[in-house]
């Protein structure tokens, strides 16, 4: 590129500089017109010498953009590769995640078991058994949910007697009121009673046998083995409870 600039710009300079020499050809002599050719021969190349500077320069600045062009790319290609493979980790990652993630939601409910939370526990296992039915831990959570059920009952049992101790008491009077208690559950509530107290608790009895030594109380008792209503038989011994029977003529219980 740089001989061709040469090539073109010299032949003009020197027809030029003919020229003007021929112009005032009248007025000098030949030595004097060959030292102003020199002259401008000389400025022309100068200046052809900076024309080249420059585009050398144009051209390194032009190498080195193109170069930072090319790193660019090189880096944006290698960083997609590395996001690309960043991309098909993390798929793998989040498909075994999915896959055990009911192992994880169990051993989860487990720990929160573990703690002494067994409502809650419960109420997780019981969701878990609906969130993922086809997982092979749903054996070992209906065993959870069948153990802690019964846990959980006793537990607010426990609770409520502790809160309202006369509440177990109540509830059994009022059965026993309404003909569905059972001798297993009013016998407690009568051993060594006296018959003052008897009655206070029970109300006047319906029946009274052998000389008052007994009290009757017509249909209201369950006969376990029948399931009908019978008459409770409250036996006395010197004034106090000693034993139960389920109609007059019923096995004594004694308490």
């Amino acid at each position: 590129m740089y001989n061709r600039i040469s090539r073109t710009l010299l032949p003009g300079i020197v027809l030029c500089g003919l020229s003007v020499t021929g112009c005032h050809r009248g007025g000098s002599g030949p030595a004097s017109e060959i030292a102003s050719l020199r002259t401008e021969l000389e400025g022309t190349r100068q200046k052809q010498a900076e024309t080249e500077k420059a585009l050398a320069t144009q051209k390194q600045e032009l190498d080195r953009k193109a170069l930072e062009l090319d790193t660019a790319k090189k880096q944006a290609a290698d960083n997609q590769v590395l996001a690309n493979q960043k991309d098909t980790e993390l798929r793998a990652i989040q498909g075994q995640l999915t896959e055990r993630r009911d192992a994880l939601v169990f051993t989860d409910i487990s720990a929160t078991h573990q703690r002494g939370f067994s409502s809650i526990a419960l109420d997780r296992y019981r969701q878990f058994i609906i969130d993922y039915p086809k997982s092979p831990l749903v054996a070992d959570a209906n065993r959870a949910v069948a153990e802690l059920t019964v846990a959980v009952e006793r537990d607010a049992r426990t609770r409520a007697t502790l809160i309202d101790p006369k509440r177990h008491d109540r509830e059994v009077l009022k059965n026993f009121k309404d003909g569905i208690s059972t001798v297993e559950e009013i016998g407690p509530l009568l051993r060594q009673k006296s018959v003052a107290e008897v009655v206070k608790l029970l109300g006047p009895p319906n029946r009274s046998y052998r000389n008052g030594s007994e009290l009757g109380y017509v249909d209201k008792i369950i006969d376990t083995s029948t399931g009908s209503k019978e008459t409770l038989v409250v036996v006395f011994d010197s004034d106090r409870v000693v034993s139960l029977r389920v109609g007059y003529r019923g096995r004594e219980i004694k308490l």
